[in-house]
Order: C-alpha cells, then structure tokens, then sequence
C-alpha cells in the first residue's frame, strides 16, 4: 500500500487529467426551451481548502459557512480540495486504473478571473477573492450586492438518473441582450460527509464537511491531442458566441458515467461511489461563465438541485 500511495502521489503531483464525461451538445434551439430558468441572480461562493490545512479548520470553514446560511438560497457555495487533501475529487483516464486529481482543482484556482489562489484557505465570492477570518458579513454583502443585478442569463436543468450516473437536460436563456463567449459547467456536491479536519494543529473527528465537490465536472468539450487527449475541460466550450439578443436560448444535454473506482487510492481518502439508489446527500449544480479576452472565466449564474 506504501508503494500504491507514492506512486498515487507522484502521479497526482506532474499531471492534472479529466475523464468519465460523455456529451450530446445541442444546436443553439430554435424550438422550445427544455426547461425556463428562473429570471434571478445567484452568486457563487468558493472555499479553497484540504483536510491537511490547519488555518481552514481555524478560520476558513467557520467564515465561510456562516456566510453560506446568511445567503441561503441566493448562493451556491463549492467547497474546492486542494492536492493531498483526503476529500479530494478523484478521478480515471479511460481504461486506466492510476488515479489522478480531478482537472478542476488546478483550473479552478488558475482560471477564474479575479480571484488569485496563492494559498489555504482562499476564500472567493462570484469574481473577487482576498477574504479573510471573520470576513462573512463582508462576503454576504458582497454577495447580495451582485444579486441585486438584473440577471444577464441563467440556466435550468431536469435530471434522469440511471445505474452509472445520469443524463442532465439543460436550457440556458438569455434575458439581456449581450455578446461573448458562454460557457456551461455542472458540479456535483455533497453534504454531511463526516470526515476528519485539521484544526490549529489537531485532527478532529468526526467532523461535517458540506458542499464537497464530489467527482470531475460534467462540461462539453474534450481535449482533442496530447497526453489529456479524451479528457474533459473544466469549463467545457462556447454553448453560444458572438451577439446575443435578449429571450435567446440553448438547449445541451450532458452526461455523466461515474469512475467508480478506489483502485490505488490510500486508505485515508473518503472516496466518492455513485449509487442510483441513494443520492439523498448529492447536489448538481450548473453554472454559466463568461470566457473573457484574457481567457480566463467570469461567473455570470446558475441553480442548484438536488439528486
């Protein structure tokens, strides 16, 4: 087991891969809409963290969960793991049993515009970041102001489950009119996982963590060549580019087959197995982002539901 988790880390350490996403990307509709999204703007709220780090359980989980229930419902809050941690993502190349970190873990922390991941925890609310302890009256009033906005865009989703994961039918629908490059991204998240935390130093256990991104990002894009060829982006391509008028929509149907694997992982990871049967705790989350000039991704909405 010594030899599998060196190895496991020397793998995660040198290569970021995604994998286990299938696609059916619509056309821009012409038709009905699949599903009407709500004309309302949420934020997003991002908790970079690991089970190793000392200061998250000090600080950064208490600041930003006190945020989360001030927002309730008008925040969608991810709690992203960094390498090491043992709630971290996991994912599988096709037909490959090494493990590797999901993608979304290195691309979140590099390309969401704005906001600078230079350690942990990192606390972020829709396109800013720099928050520190204690800083959750701040982050709510960062939020509400955000959604007192007139939503640009938001996007709606109706999910069939089925014994390796499930299909996810989206529409996205434009309010305004606009221009650019949208993108779409799914996350699936859950709640009440008791798994231990470093806190100042010391180990507690049992304890909660709660929206925990659970598996690799649902997009619809793979890359095309080179050693990530087949694996799935995080931030997916452009649903629609170019002018926008306002009542625009998209329909995309996304799908998404679990690893379910824990071959290789060591013993102390809480490793993440779908289960059609009971997905009581599990959230999927769709999120719309704005690819600007400098190729990195604004938050522009999204909803959550649960599984």
């Amino acid at each position: 087991m010594k030899k599998l988790s060196m190895l496991f880390t020397a793998v995660l350490i040198t290569a970021s891969v995604f994998s286990g996403c299938k696609k059916k990307e619509e056309a821009p509709a012409t038709g009905s809409a699949w599903f009407e999204p709500e004309q309302k703007q949420r934020s997003v709220m991002m908790n970079f963290t690991a089970t190793w780090c000392t200061y998250c359980g000090v600080w950064g989980h208490p600041t930003f969960h006190a945020a989360e229930l001030a927002l309730g419902d008008n925040v969608l809050p991810f709690n992203i793991q960094a390498a090491q941690s043992e709630l971290a993502a996991v994912q599988y190349k096709p037909g490959n049993d090494t493990p590797y970190y999901a993608r979304h873990m290195s691309e979140l922390t590099t390309l969401l515009n704005n906001v600078t991941v230079g350690g942990y925890p990192t606390l972020s609310v829709n396109n800013k970041g720099g928050y520190g302890g204690g800083s959750q009256a701040t982050m709510t009033a960062d939020a509400n102001a955000f959604n007192a906005n007139a939503p640009t865009a938001n996007i709606n989703f109706g999910i069939t489950k089925n014994a390796n994961g499930f299909v996810a039918r989206t529409t996205t629908k434009f309010f305004k009119e606009t221009s650019g490059d949208y993108h779409i991204t799914m996350f699936i998240t859950e709640n009440g996982i008791n798994h231990r935390q470093n806190v100042g130093g010391t180990y507690v256990s049992p304890y909660t963590h709660d929206n925990i991104i659970r598996a690799f990002p649902i997009t619809n894009a793979k890359e095309t060549a080179g050693s990530l060829a087949g694996m799935n982006t995080t931030f997916g391509k452009a649903i629609i580019s170019g002018s926008i008028s306002a009542g625009k929509f998209v329909n995309t149907e996304l799908t998404f087959v679990a690893d379910n694997k824990t071959t290789m992982l060591p013993s102390t990871f809480n490793s993440f197995m779908w289960n059609q049967s009971n997905t009581s705790r599990l959230y999927a989350t769709a999120l719309i982002w704005k690819k600007e000039s400098n190729g990195k991704f604004t938050f522009v909405n999204g909803v959550r539901k649960a599984l």
